[in-house]
């Protein structure tokens, strides 16, 4: 009788096991489809605006000649953005960046443009440098990848591609 027991109490853990494990596994999955899901969304949200801007008959600042209105015998335009002294992100120690950024532009008028966006520009390149690490600007790539960022951003925010190089004449973090 005892042995009976027993072999009912094991029957019955075993077949409670089963379920729960079918239920496991079939929210991992709902998870990963979701998951996916949400990744091709994303995707089709990134690529809307080129698609809208070509259908507008607009070309996407990616598709625009980088030289397209360019005298190459001009003397370059350079711009100074304001001396920037900020905080850096990094969370452990105090640390702080202080920067002299001049800007390269093609012609005129991409200096009238320029100008006229240029608190939008300060602002986002605060914005930008205020989040970056020490870790992240202290080599010479990192500095390099910020340029290309900066310059890519402060050409988004205006509209085409104005600016063509950035240079720091000063950087100084601490």
């Amino acid at each position: 009788m005892a042995d009976e027991k027993e072999g009912e109490g094991v029957a019955k853990s075993s077949g409670g096991l089963l379920p729960i494990i079918t239920i496991v596994l079939l929210v991992v999955l709902i998870g990963i489809a979701g998951f996916i899901a949400w990744k091709m969304m994303a995707m089709e949200q990134i690529s809307t605006p080129q698609e809208q801007a070509q259908t507008e008959g607009k070309v996407a600042d990616t598709e625009i000649p980088e030289a397209e209105d360019e005298d190459p015998d001009a003397p370059p335009i350079y711009l100074d953005i304001a001396d920037i002294t900020i905080n850096l992100a990094d969370a452990d120690v105090s640390r702080f960046l202080r920067a002299k950024i001049k800007l390269e532009l093609r012609n005129e008028a991409s200096q009238a443009r320029v100008e006229q966006q240029m608190i939008k520009i300060n602002d986002m390149v605060l914005t930008l440098l205020s989040s970056k690490t020490f870790a992240e600007i202290r080599t010479p790539q990192g500095k390099y990848d910020l340029k290309e960022d900066i310059v890519y951003r402060i050409n988004r925010l205006v509209g085409g591609k104005p600016v063509k190089n950035m240079f720091f004449t000063d950087f100084v973090s601490q």
